[in-house]
């Protein structure tokens, strides 16, 4: 199981689903391994900015100490792993900058599970309210 962030537009209580936004939480892969792909698919140029800064001192490192390209490629290695450990933040960051607040949490295998347990809880929720 995993853990979601769900961040929603301020006011979503109505329809629920409109708008909400599951972010997985813990290690991102594909953020890992291709980094700029994946910041440019979620719209964080902060992020892509912050790759091409590093490659580029990687680069610069590499070709200003002669280092051998495994070591190189390890140091740039290093880097990714950062940016596939910080990759939830990051979107969670981006998405509080559009205005979107974090609502809850939910668990699920799938994002989908985490949508469907997350608005089953949210629509018992309301449907309790509305009671007498």
């Amino acid at each position: 199981m995993f853990l979601y962030s769900v961040f929603q537009p301020v006011g979503a209580r109505e329809s629920a689903a409109e708008g909400a936004v599951f972010v997985r939480q813990g290690f991102d892969r594909f953020a890992f391994l291709l980094t700029p792909v994946w910041a440019i698919r979620h719209r964080l140029w902060r992020m892509l900015g912050l790759w091409a800064l590093w490659a580029a001192v990687v680069a610069a490192l590499a070709a200003a100490l002669r280092l051998d390209g495994a070591v190189a490629t390890l140091v740039y290695t290093l880097g990714a792993l950062g940016f596939g450990l910080e990759a939830d933040r990051a979107r969670e960051e981006a998405l509080a900058r559009k205005g979107l607040l974090l609502q809850g949490l939910s668990l699920g295998e799938t994002a989908g599970d985490a949508e469907r347990i997350y608005f089953d809880r949210f629509l018992n929720m309301n449907a309790q309210e509305q009671r007498p």
